[in-house]
């Protein structure tokens, strides 16, 4: 499906659903996160994902199991694994802004990995914005006071977003979507049953329904992601998925009792600005080499 003129109104309710969704998972993730293992709950999350692909995508045949290039959709399987119990790892131990601030250094990270593995060139203006965005994450983190183990395991998640975008950029190619997702989180069911295995703990009934949910409220997110995009154009649209933050700021609030001091406000001010500036000068640049 494709829109001939772009309905801006349109693509901010979706990325507005987003931001919603996104947050909603948050909450489910730091509410069962505690009680259940990390390997255990990201393995049945999956477990569903995977339920959901076959149902829709089933009938594919072969063409949703086939691979040109095997040892790509591999790396790119694994690296998925390592971000996304890497995030949900860093939902349940930091503060929820503090985890969402992190997770937007991805563009900051993509800026470097497109210019070491995509040959885009960098220039002064977006090198300068990258090294804001970074500083940003200085004033988070504050190193003088001791890094917290699970600070870097959420920069990590965020640069594997990064790395994972590059490789999906270049298989899209010659891979399905579906192809892409369903090995994706098979990869992830693999790498989280033997640990999952060894620290059991039989999930209730509220737990389980809250596992599905999360699935549910992860392939929602996906799809208004994608229609936002469809819909609005990117320099209208892009602004407002750091709503999220507030949505975010509001639930951890209400539902934690959660107040971000001051070095992390500050800290989500410049990363956020910085990726903004980033992700609206790259959409000027398309619109602008579309006209020539």
């Amino acid at each position: 499906m494709t829109t001939s003129q772009p309905n801006n109104l349109i693509g901010i309710a979706f990325i507005l659903l987003t931001c919603l969704t996104m947050t909603l998972s948050a909450l489910i993730i730091r509410m069962i996160g505690k009680d259940l293992g990390a390997f255990e709950v990201v393995l049945i999350r999956c477990s569903f994902s995977l339920l959901y692909i076959l149902i829709l995508h089933g009938r594919t045949g072969r063409a949703l199991y086939t691979s040109p290039r095997p040892l790509l959709l591999t790396f790119r399987s694994l690296t998925l694994s390592i971000l996304v119990l890497g995030n949900f790892y860093a939902i349940v131990h930091l503060p929820l802004v503090q985890v969402t601030a992190l997770q937007f250094t991805k563009p900051l990270f993509l800026v470097i990995l497109a210019a070491l593995f995509l040959s885009e060139r960098v220039r002064l203006p977006r090198t300068l914005a990258t090294m804001t965005g970074f500083l940003g994450v200085l004033v988070i983190l504050r190193p003088d006071s001791g890094f917290h183990p699970v600070q870097v395991i959420a920069l990590i998640a965020a640069l594997g977003m990064a790395t994972i975008a590059v490789i999906t950029k270049k298989m899209t190619r010659d891979h399905s979507t579906k192809t892409m997702v369903f090995y994706g989180n098979l990869f992830i069911v693999l790498v989280c049953l033997g640990p999952a295995i060894a620290n059991w703990q039989t999930p209730n009934l509220f737990q389980l329904a809250m596992i599905a949910a999360l699935g549910l409220t992860a392939y929602a997110g996906q799809t208004f992601m994608v229609q936002a995009y469809r819909y609005g154009e990117t320099t209208a649209v892009t602004p407002f998925e750091y709503v999220r933050i507030i949505f975010v700021a509001i639930a951890g609030y209400i539902a934690f009792g959660e107040i971000p001091d001051r070095w992390t406000v500050l800290g989500v001010i410049i990363i956020v600005a910085a990726t903004l500036f980033i992700a609206l000068r790259e959409a000027r640049k398309k619109r602008q080499a579309a006209k020539v």
